[in-house]
């Protein structure tokens, strides 16, 4: 199954990488990632497929701890 964060945070340069980190810190290699930049809104999606029961939450919970977050969501 494949999962797809979707966040919305402040346009710094470092928000995408912040993101990107926290999948890389646990060795997943994602599927496809989007950077887009409304204004002073950098909106981020990243696609994963394969992930264990309850990392994404877990992945989720974190993205949205982020100081530059507004928001982060999960679809699948």
């Amino acid at each position: 199954m494949t999962v797809r964060f979707l966040v919305a945070g402040e346009a710094s340069p470092d928000l995408p990488l912040r993101v990107l980190n926290l999948l890389a810190l646990r060795s997943i290699a994602f599927d496809a990632a989007s950077v887009q930049r409304d204004g002073d809104t950098y909106r981020i999606g990243v696609a994963v497929s394969g992930l264990e029961d309850g990392v994404a939450e877990l992945l989720l919970a974190k993205m949205r701890a982020l100081v530059l977050v507004e928001s982060a969501t999960l679809s699948s």
